[in-house]
């Protein structure tokens, strides 16, 4: 299984900064950029790929999602697109916000990492999108001395891999489809 090593990911991200900031500086950073270039954005806009994640993981984020976008899939963050948000509490503004997004997105990727683990919104984002279009891809995130073991449930899904120019979903190395193809229906 090929999978994302944090580490190329900041290191892609990092050389597509004009600047490097402290993290915490360089998230506020990023969204204050991000938002004052989607200011525009409309609340019924749809969305290609609904990129569930955790927070914690904002820069491999903001990184995935720029590939996602440079090869034409547009892509929905709720931290970029919905900053009002509190994703550190459960409450039905949230929720409401969040299903609404999620109902105007064919297919939600999951960036399975280690803060994953600890995130209250993701598991129940990837039921609901699994229930609601049946596209769901599992993108493993890993530091350079990890395994992909995942939690049991993640093993259901097929996996997106981003390690290559052109990405791809795949069940088992012989049995997979262009992210595109996958999106439109194509089965694996």
């Amino acid at each position: 299984m090929s999978v994302l090593r944090r580490s190329d990911i900041i290191r892609r991200y990092n050389k597509n900064q004009s600047i490097n900031l402290g993290e915490s500086v360089e998230k506020r950073y990023a969204r204050r950029m991000v938002n004052e270039s989607l200011e525009s954005l409309a609340s019924d806009e749809l969305f290609d790929i609904f990129l569930s994640h955790s927070y914690e993981d904002a820069r491999v984020v903001k990184q995935i999602k720029d590939m996602l976008s440079d090869k034409g899939y547009s892509v929905y963050v709720d931290w970029i697109e919905d900053d009002h948000l509190d994703r550190g509490e459960v409450t039905e503004e949230t929720a409401e916000v969040l299903k609404s997004r999620m109902d105007r997105c064919g297919s939600l990727i999951y960036l399975a990492s280690q803060s994953a683990e600890s995130s209250v919104w993701m598991p129940w984002e990837l039921g609901y999108m699994d229930a609601k279009t049946g596209r769901v891809a599992v993108a493993p995130v890993l530091n350079d001395d990890e395994n992909f073991e995942g939690r049991e449930y993640l093993g259901l899904y097929p996996y997106l891999d981003l390690t290559v120019d052109d990405f791809y979903v795949h069940r088992s190395e012989s049995d997979f489809a262009g992210l595109d193809r996958w999106m439109h229906g194509a089965k694996i």
